[in-house]
């Protein structure tokens, strides 16, 4: 009679962790989650850098009008991981696993059963330790540990690992928001990283970031394009959308808190392009400034129950100063 397979039951009611696994927080989930995945095995680099180094300054604009918010942008690129793995030519590996099966968490388990923590793409409207606030997909976390009920989570600005339910876990790995369907995405590091690899990246990553930004390949839903739709729709969202409301402190909350490191993750940039030796660093500098002032101008215009035509022409003209700002910006890079 064949003995039934029961390793999977005895794991999951067991604890598993990291050893020697540091979660050391930062400003940006997908930087952090990089720095710290990085620093694990070894190789120390800034937070500011893994944001530079996968091309993390861009921007998309979008109109989801069967979503609230129903306008929604975000000034990083869609992609930071995988930029970062292909600019850097880092030895890390990336898996995605079709929803509906176990093995997107057999894969990230049995990571953490080797002694290994793996970086993994979620959607934090599912994550327990934020509360089910709003769908923000794409959001970078650290697998650190787990035992039967919850995952241990490194997580950006928290002081201490988080947990979140196991099943939410595999809803947030699956998350099919429009603006970022998520696979199930794990990285995890294959072999030895070359530190001086990934210095060398340093022009390749400018220059990805600036071609994306000045020749964006989703047109006019990315880059300066979008931008210029942003300057041209931000103040008449009153007269577009019914969630106006909320689209404006959603704004509001994607350039300043939402793991920016403020002003619409420019000033990360503009640390970054400074480390770098870049003269262009006090322009990105400029343009954080810029964002911030249009984030004030959204959160002012968010707090008054009906549209006030004063603050939504201060939401028009920081657009326009911002828009300004950012061509200044790539075009000098």
């Amino acid at each position: 009679m064949t003995e039934p397979d029961t390793s999977c039951r005895v794991r999951m009611e067991a604890m598993s962790h990291v050893s020697g696994f540091t979660h050391t927080p930062g400003n940006h989930c997908g930087s952090t989650a990089l720095r710290n995945l990085l620093a694990f095995h070894g190789v120390e680099i800034s937070e500011e850098m893994a944001f530079g180094l996968g091309a993390g300054a861009g921007f998309y604009y979008l109109a989801l009008d069967d979503a609230s918010p129903s306008r929604w942008f975000n000034g990083r690129t869609a992609r930071l991981e995988e930029s970062f793995r292909e600019l850097t030519g880092a030895a890390l590996e990336m898996r995605t696993f079709a929803e509906g099966d176990d093995a997107a968490w057999e894969a990230a388990a049995t990571e953490v059963d080797s002694g290994n923590p793996a970086l993994l793409l979620t959607d934090i409207y599912y994550l327990d330790h934020y509360g089910n606030s709003a769908h923000f997909p794409g959001h970078a976390v650290v697998l650190a540990g787990y035992d039967s009920d919850v995952a241990h989570l490194s997580d950006t600005g928290f002081e201490e690992l988080q947990t979140t339910q196991l099943e939410n876990l595999a809803r947030a790995r699956h998350s099919g928001h429009p603006a970022y369907p998520l696979e199930g995405h794990m990285f995890t590091v294959a072999e030895a990283i070359d530190q001086e690899q990934l210095e060398a990246a340093v022009p390749r990553a400018i220059e990805r970031a600036a071609s994306e930004m000045l020749e964006p390949p989703f047109g006019e839903f990315a880059g300066v394009p979008a931008l210029e739709r942003l300057a041209a729709e931000a103040g008449s969202w009153p007269e577009a959308v019914e969630d106006w409301q909320w689209c404006a402190r959603f704004a509001y909350q994607v350039i300043e808190r939402r793991g920016t490191g403020g002003g619409c993750f420019r000033l990360m940039y503009s640390r970054f392009l400074e480390e770098a030796g870049q003269d262009e660093a006090p322009l990105a500098a400029e343009a954080a400034a810029r964002w911030t002032e249009l984030a004030e101008a959204f959160r002012a215009a968010s707090e008054s129950d009906e549209p006030r035509p004063e603050l939504w022409r201060a939401v028009d003209s920081g657009a326009e100063q911002v828009l300004e700002a950012e061509r200044r910006l790539w075009t000098s890079l």
